[in-house]
């Protein structure tokens, strides 16, 4: 537990020695003494066995994996206080919700939306991922953090050509399923990807795959695994930036901006390498009448191809967690590139 039990007990026990006492002194009475004539300033467990007190505030504590003063005053375990008011409609809300819908069975619990933080999150989002992170130490402007990036990647190419494997789950029961995989990207916004007959891209203003032009979300999912983020254009579209915080991976440290796409109405997270300035993780936030769709696309294994940075892995994890992996075995500029290959096909 996240405090010593001893040490939270003994004030709450000290609260009220004579009532204790004189609830002892009739053990006859089945049910026992109750919260409220046990303890002060008791309000949501009145009626409550005393004795169910104490594991209720444990259950508590370790589904949100809090500490005892992040509700009560250490001082006076008594005190009204604004987590605790909060703690106390939670509770009324719960029960409330188990009455209607579970019979009265506990259906529903703290844990079911805490999960282990003090914060529930209401958003599903990969492992591991934090939205709040940790605080930046000084002023850090996005604006740089953009331009850094874009002169440690070097030049922008007519076309940069990457072949490897794209490793996507099974559509059904089995294993990962593994192909072999063609990247293309240009200036412009344009792209093209094939893979096994699945082939998906951009001509700069539509978004298509196997030859249908999509809409909406769909387009805009394909849309974000084609970004090259080379060139100043790559940026654009990407409003209200601010520096949201760092957090650190392994050895390496990442500063945070965050910014509004207007065109698809998502938000965007782009971590940069303190050290590098290469960027190495998108995370794009999706509204939705139901809720934020998430999804995660890491820039891995820098390599310097012909006098410009190129990430030979990319790996695009969504919201239930499934991941397409992009694993690059050769890479190559080009010079000149049909515009044709990002028209969709006929």
């Amino acid at each position: 537990m996240p405090c010593n039990w001893l040490k939270r007990t003994l004030p709450l026990l000290a609260v009220a020695p004579l009532v204790l006492a004189a609830q002892q002194a009739t053990p006859s009475e089945p049910s026992g003494p109750t919260a409220d004539q046990v303890y002060k300033n008791i309000q949501v467990f009145k009626g409550v066995p005393a004795k169910d007190l104490i594991p209720s505030m444990e259950f508590m504590a370790a589904s949100l994996k809090a500490q005892c003063s992040f509700c009560h005053d250490k001082d006076d375990y008594s005190k009204d206080t604004r987590a605790k008011d909060t703690a106390r409609k939670m509770i009324l809300m719960v029960r409330d919700i188990n009455q209607r819908h579970f019979g009265d069975r506990r259906g529903v619990t703290c844990m079911s939306c805490h999960n282990g933080h003090e914060s529930p999150s209401s958003t599903p989002a990969p492992e591991g991922l934090k939205f709040r992170h940790d605080r930046l130490t000084g002023r850090v402007d996005p604006n740089d953090l953009i331009k850094k990036h874009l002169a440690a990647v070097g030049p922008d190419p007519v076309a940069l050509v990457r072949t490897g494997t794209l490793t996507t789950p099974p559509e059904s029961e089995g294993k990962d399923e593994t192909k072999p995989l063609q990247m293309i990207q240009a200036k412009g916004g344009q792209f093209v990807v094939s893979s096994d007959g699945d082939k998906f891209g951009s001509d700069g203003s539509h978004i298509w795959r196997n030859g249908i032009v999509m809409q909406d979300e769909p387009a805009a999912i394909f849309d974000r695994m084609g970004r090259s983020w080379r060139g100043q254009d790559a940026f654009m579209g990407l409003d209200n930036l601010s520096a949201t915080g760092k957090e650190t991976v392994g050895k390496s440290t990442s500063l945070i901006i965050r910014g509004t796409r207007t065109a698809t109405g998502s938000t965007e997270e782009l971590w940069f390498d303190e050290k590098s300035g290469l960027l190495t993780r998108f995370v794009n936030r999706t509204p939705s009448t139901m809720g934020t769709v998430v999804s995660v696309f890491d820039y891995l294994n820098w390599k310097t191809v012909a006098g410009v940075k190129v990430p030979m892995k990319i790996v695009v994890t969504f919201a239930g967690g499934e991941r397409w992996v992009m694993d690059f075995r050769s890479a190559k500029v080009e010079t000149k590139v049909d515009s044709k290959l990002f028209a969709p096909p006929q």
